[in-house]
Order: structure tokens, then sequence, then C-alpha cells
């Protein structure tokens, strides 16, 4: 009896641990932001060993969860483009059946496979736990059996594992609240980002067109436009983190950058793009002779509106939602989940066994928890908007701005 409490209590544990343990604590948050500062001026700092919460983790491990089925699906259901093909598919009246049939395809559904084996298994353990030492067991015959050790057990571990219902539909309404304002937001991240990308790559195409029809120099445009294009691919490279690797990264600088110099003032550089954005400015200055200060102050406004939306990208990459809110969220939904079972167990009574909450349990913790998932997807935008796409498109418009100018030329 008491190895059947410890292993319910292992499996709990082990469902709250998953929900939990790859959150970074505001303390190491703290550390790490602060820690150039505090050095600079000759102070130490001392800070709590908290291996033991689980926030510190390795290599190893970091390989691991980016080998998720989930972190996988980022990089390959990125955002899609819609034709009116696509739109069509997307609102056919067949889209309810067609979710039903491929609900097991869905990535959602794969990563939480390990959540609902653990929820099956709270399921099954108060099954046969009731039906061993308090309200007995239906055979294969619809036959009722007695407990079987009702009365070899003291009175205080015979007891009845099941929880009212009401109790969970309190709850219900608050922590739908939680988990709608959670995904709001979320997807007012995921909106925002892509707004802020957009808005980049827009004023760094006007940036070039204007040089182009203020300039004869078709080297200093295509300058302007190499040291903008560095602008974007380093700003992608700081918000996609390890799914953007430093060789990769690097490669490409040096493969588009022509000047050695300049490639390597940027990869060394301390802060990669305020390297990169001084590099746009000397280049805006090239042009000083050929276009009016206040031409040269209208291309240096657009490139305001690019530095600041980098900015804002970075920040929504270093900045989750409060983790207090995220954390104590996903902690009042594992245990409504958790325990849920033990109110499900009367509910099914009609059912041979109560067998029928296994399955019913188990399609309640995909919805809600896919629920969470789902917004957890959202909260970190970047890997999954098509920053690679927008990236090459700018670097097309430089060749296509460039030869258009040498066209021009000969023509004249």
């Amino acid at each position: 009896m008491r190895g059947l409490v410890t292993s319910i209590i292992g499996l709990f544990a082990l469902f709250i641990d998953r929900g939990v343990s790859f959150s970074p604590s505001s303390s190491a948050v703290h550390n790490v932001h602060y820690a150039p500062i505090i050095a600079s001026i000759g102070r130490t700092t001392t800070t709590t060993n908290l291996k033991s919460s689980n926030n510190m983790i390795g290599d190893v491990e970091i390989e691991a969860l980016m080998g998720s089925t989930m972190e996988q699906a980022r990089l390959t259901n990125q955002y899609a483009r819609f034709g009116h093909s696509d739109w069509l598919n997307h609102r056919s009246s067949d889209r309810f059946y067609r979710a039903l049939l491929e609900f097991d395809k869905s990535p959602v559904v794969k990563n939480l496979l390990d959540e609902a084996l653990v929820l099956a298994s709270i399921c099954v353990f108060i099954i046969v736990y009731n039906g061993l030492f308090t309200v007995g067991f239906t055979d294969f015959n619809e036959i009722h059996h007695d407990p079987i050790f009702a009365n070899s057990v003291p009175n205080w571990i015979a007891v009845k594992l099941c929880l009212p219902t009401d109790p969970f539909f309190l709850c219900s309404g608050p922590l739908g609240l939680l988990l709608v304002f959670r995904n709001d937001v979320c997807f007012g991240r995921y909106k925002e980002a892509f707004s802020y990308w957009e808005s980049a790559m827009s004023s760094l195409t006007n940036m070039l067109l204007m040089t182009s029809n203020a300039s004869t120099n078709v080297k200093a445009v295509r300058n302007l436009g190499i040291a903008s294009w560095v602008v974007a691919r380093t700003t992608q490279h700081e918000v996609l983190g390890g799914f953007d690797p430093k060789e990769k990264y690097e490669a490409e600088i040096r493969k588009v950058v022509t000047d050695r110099v300049q490639a390597d003032n940027v990869l060394m550089a301390r802060d990669k793009l305020y390297r990169a954005k001084y590099d746009v400015h000397l280049a805006v200055n090239v042009f000083s002779d050929e276009i009016s200060n206040l031409d040269k102050r209208t291309i240096i406004n657009n490139f305001n509106q690019v530095a600041s939306a980098c900015t804002e990208c970075e920040r929504l990459y270093s900045t989750p939602i409060p983790l207090l809110y995220t954390r104590w969220t996903l902690k009042f939904l594992t245990f409504w989940i958790t325990f849920m079972p033990f109110a499900f167990y009367n509910v099914f009574e009609n059912s041979w066994n109560h067998i029928m909450m296994i399955p019913a349990q188990i399609v309640i913790a995909f919805l809600f928890f896919g629920i969470e998932e789902i917004a957890v997807s959202l909260e970190e935008p970047f890997s999954i908007l098509p920053l690679d796409e927008l990236v090459e498109e700018f670097y097309l418009n430089i060749e296509d701005t460039t030869n258009w100018m040498e066209e021009r030329q000969q023509l004249l």
C-alpha cells in the first residue's frame, strides 16, 4: 500500500516538475542583466545556488529541448503565406471533420503525450484503489464483487478516493480568465513582433530607394544596402538564439559583406547590432556631397525607425510575460487537471468500473494544456516568423536596385 501511495506521489511530482522547471528564475535574470554593471564598479554579489530549482540547464538538456516535437514543429510549420486556394481550404465546411481526423498529427498533442500518460496513470490508480479497498469492482460478466482488501486494512486507508465536482466548476471561471488573458497577451506579442519586422524592412527599403534616386554612386548605394542588410541579419541572429547558430551567421556575413575589414568589425564587436547601426550611419555620410541636408535627415529618420524596431524586437525576446503570472497560471491549471480524476470517479459511475473517466480525462487534458501550450509557443514569436524570407527579400532588393541604377546610367 505504501508503495502505491509513493508511486502516485512520484507521478504527481513529475507532472508538476514538467510544468515549472523550464522557466528562468527572476534572480537568474537579474544576475545576467546586472552582472556587467556590478563588475564594472568593483562589487561582488552572492547568488544562491539554485541547481535544485531546476533553472540552470546544461548544453545537453538544451539540445534535448530543441529536439522536442514542439520545437521542431516551430521550425517546420512557420508563418504560412496564404493564397486564394489556401483561404478557400481554410474556411471550407469540412474543416471541423478534418480537425478531428488529424487530431493525432498536431504537434501540440504530440508534445503533451507525457502529461496524458501521467493523468491516465492517476485515473487507473483511483479505479484500482477504490475497486480493491472501498467500492469493489465488476468483472467481465457484469457481476459486482466486494472490495478484496476492505477488511484487511485500517479504516483510514480504506477511504474512497473521490472529490465533489462543485469546487472544479467554481475554479473553472478564474482559470478560464487566466488562460484567455495569457493567450491574448501572447498573440499580441506575436502580432507586435511581426509589425516591428515589417516596419523595419519597409524603412530599410525606402532608404535604399531614396538614395538610389538621389545619387548616381552605385557603389555607395550598394554599400548602404549591405550595411542595412547587416543590421537586419544581426537583429535576426539576436532574436533567434540557438535556432540561428553562430557559425551560420558569421558565414553569411562574410559572404555578403565583401569588405573584410567591415565584416571583422561587426563580428568582433562587443555589441554587433550597435556596430552594424554605426556602419549604416557611415554609409549615409558618403552621400553628403550629392544630397541636401533635408534629404539626408529624412534618410536618417527612416533609419531611426529601423533602430527603434530592432530595439523593440530585442525587448520582446529578452522579456517574457511576467513570470509570476505565467507560473501561477500553470500551477493553477496543473492542480485543477491533476485532481479532476478524483471528481470524475462518481461522474462515470455508470460505465464499467468507471473506465470512461480515462479517455474523458485525457481529452480534457489535451484541450486545456493545449491552450497553454499555444500561448507558450506564441510568447516568443521570432522563431515562427518568416525572418529568413524577409532578410533574403531585402538582399534581393539591393541587387535589383543597383542593377536598375546601372541600367539607367547606361541609357543616359
